[in-house]
């Protein structure tokens, strides 16, 4: 009995990574023949349509005989568990689950150029991402996913790591013809799509829309990656979309009901983008495919609010913003390119100044030699005043940042990142050269 525990056992850890055939008697091997057909599914989900038997040898089958004991002790039909007498235990069952880590660790040298903010130079390892996330399908298609995320960063008010919820939400397949829903703690429509199709470095730097100030980065700073809402996604061969309506200030407000504390109204956010070459539909590996696409993108969020505003004060506005993006990729190389204005519009503009944003980013990289790839990627960007009382335009501040980098693939779950970014301000103390070395695991 020991070695037939074992065989089952090696066979179940095993069918990922190595290849079993099975002939016309039922009768399991790892080697092909003529006679016999592959039994083993890259999608694991698969593994609870096989039945397996054992003899007194120890061999393994998947069709009964009489000399031949089943190794499953119970049976699935239905989505209830039943016993070997065929009697349900009244107990339901998940089909899968499915558990995935996306880490981001390294070190950080800031070098300030203006110290009186600042007091001076300042470096040390931090811990920037730490997904740990399952997924729980009800069935092939529709699951229930959690991921917790964790930093502990430089200049962190905190002295341990911070750990939140970072989604949580049920998705649901095709509700209608091509469309999908995400219920809860879910992606916006932008920044998702932006980090898996042009910029791909989260670990270092955020989107364009996305990047905000802080001590190692400063940007626009409009929107991020996951919100309390519902967004419905479409794909199809030349189109696909994401629209949602959210609380609008994000999951990582620290506002006590944010908007909803004093307000009933939410946030529009949408997603619109032509995929050129009819892959929309597809899952793409920039590393394989070829593709090019043209996207519009933005948002409407109603009496939103940023950390630094009271609730119920004068300073309270709405956000509106809009985008346009680009992108080509070869497996040899990548070009992305998009262009932003925003409105901060007082939503008591005799009391409250009005904000205009606006700012364009250009990024490439470059494949030349396996498992290295040159990074680039220039930003530009400015912040005007309109006067509660006179109405004139002010520079609030302009900047530009140049970020290079260069990548190493160690293996499919490593890669190890050395980053530049210089940030260049005017009429603000944000000015900083950053330099990082970044460590991302993936599995």
């Amino acid at each position: 009995m020991f070695k037939i525990y074992i065989c089952t056992i090696a066979l179940f850890v095993s069918l990922d990574a190595r290849e079993f055939y099975v002939d016309d008697d039922g009768r399991v091997y790892i080697t092909p023949q003529d006679n016999r057909k592959e039994l083993s599914s890259k999608d694991s989900r698969e593994l609870e349509n096989f039945k397996l038997y054992v003899d007194e040898s120890g061999a393994i089958y998947t069709k009964p005989s009489a000399n031949r004991k089943s190794l499953a002790k119970e049976q699935k039909e239905d989505g209830v568990l039943l016993s070997k007498s065929g009697e349900k235990n009244n107990q339901t069952f998940i089909k899968n689950l499915e558990f995935s880590g996306l880490h981001y660790f390294g070190y950080t040298y800031v070098d300030p150029k203006n110290h009186s903010k600042y007091l001076g130079s300042s470096s040390g390892f931090d811990m920037r991402r730490n997904y740990i996330g399952v997924k729980a399908f009800l069935n092939e298609k529709d699951y229930f996913r959690v991921t917790i995320d964790a930093t502990k960063e430089i200049y962190s008010d905190t002295h341990r790591a911070d750990i939140f919820i970072k989604y949580a939400y049920l998705y649901l397949d095709k509700v209608m013809p091509y469309t999908g829903v995400k219920i809860g703690i879910a992606h916006r429509p932008w920044v998702d799509y932006e980090q898996n199709n042009s910029w791909f470095y989260r670990s270092f730097n955020k989107v364009f829309a996305e990047e905000g100030l802080s001590a190692t980065s400063s940007g626009l700073g409009l929107v991020n990656s996951a919100d309390l809402g519902v967004n419905v996604n479409t794909k199809s061969r030349f189109f696909s979309s994401e629209v949602g309506v959210y609380n609008g200030e994000g999951y990582n407000s620290n506002k006590n009901g944010a908007n909803q504390k004093n307000d009933t109204k939410l946030s529009l956010e949408w997603r619109f983008s032509g995929h050129l070459l009819g892959d929309g539909d597809k899952k793409l590996d920039k590393n394989r495919d070829r593709y090019a696409h043209i996207s519009t993108f933005g948002m409407l969020s109603h009496n939103h609010k940023d950390d630094d505003i009271a609730i119920g004060s004068a300073g309270e506005f709405d956000r509106e913003f809009y985008g346009i993006h680009g992108v080509y990729n070869e497996p040899l190389y990548l070009l992305g390119a998009q262009y932003i204005i925003a409105k901060d519009r007082a939503r008591d503009r005799s009391l409250t100044d009005t904000l205009k944003y606006r700012g364009y980013s250009i990024n490439g990289e470059i494949r030349a030699y396996k498992d290295f790839t040159i990074i680039g990627r220039y930003d530009v960007y400015d912040i005007d005043k309109i006067s509660k009382i006179s109405a004139k335009k002010t520079s609030l501040f302009s900047g530009n940042k140049t970020i290079m980098a260069i990548a190493y693939r160690y293996n499919q779950y490593v890669a190890f990142i050395g980053s530049l970014k210089l940030i260049d301000e005017k009429d603000s103390t944000n000015s900083k050269d950053v330099y990082m070395l970044s460590t991302e695991i993936k599995w």
